[in-house]
């Protein structure tokens, strides 16, 4: 096993932020393992992506768009036997990477096996007002719903920033291809009794016109995950 800490990050059409989000997890986390997942990207993200070049940097290309489950899956099944904690967030920008070091210190209890990066711990009316109150409203709804289906006491179940052990991977047994991946992981750390423990992290919210992907559509699927 070469690294403790695999941070996984998969990636569709950034091409504005991926170069930047890249280098400063390789130099930030130099002592952990670094993934990217193109989804098949169109935007030439991929081809920035093979630009990177640090010795904890890993590219894994999917041929075609599967969707954000399918490639977070895919960076667990590469780095299952690499590390032992898997760190996820997103290339897009709107999350500190900085505030992962909060995740890992939080690991250095031996007791703690899954870690969230809440976005609402110590959210600011100036973030909601940036989020927009329907896109908060909507997360605060899920985080509700997913927490009385889970026996969970989360802030933001829905966050890019989530981490667990990776021995707890094959009880897991993760599915998701879509973005329901978010509410599939909740509830199978939940079935298996691992309570969820969060640090805060910041945040900076981006508009459809800026990239943002996440549609009222997506929002159904997670739902329909969340009363499966």
């Amino acid at each position: 096993m070469d690294f403790t800490y695999s941070i996984i990050v998969p990636c569709f059409n950034e091409k504005q932020t991926v170069g930047s989000v890249a280098s400063k997890l390789c130099e930030e986390f130099k002592s952990c393992l670094v993934v990217f997942i193109d989804d098949g990207s169109t935007d030439g993200s991929k081809e920035i992506l093979r630009g990177i070049n640090y010795s904890n940097f890993y590219l894994i290309e999917l041929k075609e768009n599967h969707g954000k489950g399918y490639a977070m899956r895919s960076g667990l099944n590469y780095v299952k036997d690499k590390s032992s904690v898997a760190i996820f967030t997103d290339s897009d920008n709107e999350i500190d990477i900085v505030d992962l070091n909060k995740v890992i210190e939080k690991f250095r209890n031996p007791e703690i096996a899954a870690v969230y990066g809440s976005r609402f711990l110590n959210i600011s009316l100036k973030t909601v007002r940036s989020m927009g109150i329907e896109r908060y409203l909507a997360n605060r709804l899920f985080t509700l719903i997913s927490n009385i289906r889970n026996n969970q006491k989360l802030t933001d179940s829905q966050t890019a920033v989530k981490s667990f052990k990776l021995d707890l991977l094959e009880k897991l047994d993760l599915k998701s291809s879509g973005f329901n991946i978010e509410s599939e992981i909740v509830k199978a750390l939940s079935k298996n009794k691992v309570k969820i423990y969060e640090v805060p992290i910041s945040y900076f919210p981006r508009s459809v016109k800026e990239g943002k992907k996440i549609s009222f559509k997506d929002g159904l699927i997670v739902l329909k995950e969340l009363f499966k």
